[in-house]
């Protein structure tokens, strides 16, 4: 079992920490910090979306610290003219427990192609860096090591025209993975201007939203008949559901999605519902139901990731059905139901049932 400090019921103390932080050792040691600051605000009851925005600015506090680190002790730095892309959930700012890395490099057009070695350098190292301090790799090598995900902004451009209006299975994964994506360091006003070029290109495509709304909803529902939670029958993961397959994928992309149609693509899960409410585009009684769908199925993903973790192992998206309370049962299964909720509306707001995917 891994050594567990005393946590900070003080966030201002736990970011004070990360600032005063001067070696990957010691914000290695601030990730037990802020598992225990987590399972005391999880335990005290306080609400998922306050939970997710503390580890969300924590973790980009820690990023961010690192990087100084970097600089600092070793020379390596991100030149002038590039940033420092987090994508995927650190992009939005919906963070549980960071369970892997999604992270890319953008640089101006008429960057000194001499310094392209530097961005190289900055991206391995900074990769490396994260998983010492705890941060898993990516499985999928989406990372800015790897030269795939580090282009100038032309090529990102069309790079994300061609995930726009080729809707190919990679070409969709990868789409659902950038589209929130958000500069940390560097040149911030790169981010910001890939952002609008993601609404631009995404509204002069017809059958782009369509696409990634079959996209949200491909995963079938883990509520079988009579209201049964279809759970996994063999395996290591017997008698668990993954939540993130179960709703978190559906809700989180189907809220996106609506989102960027009314050009909003960027902040989080529960600031994009509330832009969804005020325009309209979904009721006050459906952005609730989606929203308490939300709420639970982040705790129950938070309280089991905290279990895995206290026990030394890696966080997944896995939650043990079985040894779930009867309370816990009967809020996932409406939560479940909210999710159906979700894919009943993109349904209808796309007209998938009478178009092909």
């Amino acid at each position: 079992m891994p050594r567990r400090e005393t946590g900070c019921r003080n966030p201002h103390a736990l970011y004070q920490r990360v600032a005063a932080a001067d070696s990957i050792a010691a914000l290695k040691d601030i990730s037990d910090v802020l598992l225990s600051t987590v399972d005391q605000t999880v335990r005290a009851g306080a609400g998922a979306k306050e939970i997710v925005e503390l580890i969300s600015g924590i973790n980009d506090a820690v990023t961010r610290r690192l990087i100084v680190i970097l600089d600092e002790t070793e020379g390596i730095r991100l030149p002038s003219g590039a940033t420092y892309l987090v994508l995927g959930s650190e992009g939005r700012g919906d963070q549980t427990m960071r369970t892997d890395q999604d992270n890319a490099i953008a640089y101006r057009d008429d960057f000194p192609l001499e310094n392209l070695c530097y961005v190289e350098q900055f991206a391995v190292r900074i990769v490396d860096a994260l998983e010492e301090i705890g941060v898993p790799r990516c499985p999928g090598n989406i990372m800015a090591s790897n030269p795939e995900w580090r282009h100038s902004m032309s090529e990102w451009r069309l790079l994300l025209d061609e995930w726009i209006t080729v809707p190919t299975p990679e070409n969709v994964l990868k789409f659902g993975i950038f589209q929130d994506v958000r500069s940390l360091h560097g040149d911030l006003s790169l981010g910001t201007k890939l952002r609008d070029h993601i609404r631009i290109s995404a509204r002069n495509c017809s059958r782009f939203f369509p696409n990634m709304a079959f996209h949200a909803i491909r995963f079938p529902s883990a509520l079988g008949i009579f209201g049964r939670i279809r759970i996994e029958r063999f395996g290591e993961h017997k008698g668990k559901i993954d939540i993130k397959k179960a709703g978190i994928f559906a809700i989180t992309l189907g809220v996106s999605l609506l989102a960027l149609e009314k050009g909003v693509n960027s902040g989080n899960t529960w600031g994009k519902l509330e832009s969804l409410k005020i325009s309209r585009t979904i009721t006050d009684r459906d952005a609730i139901i989606i929203e308490d769908a939300f709420n639970c199925l982040v705790i129950l993903r938070l309280r089991s990731q905290l279990r895995e973790l206290i026990s030394g192992k890696k966080p997944t998206y896995y939650v043990d059905v079985q040894s779930m309370s009867d309370t816990e049962l009967k809020e996932l299964q409406c939560a479940l139901k909210g999710v159906k909720t979700l894919h009943y509306l993109l349904r209808s707001h796309y007209h998938l049932d009478s178009i092909s995917p």
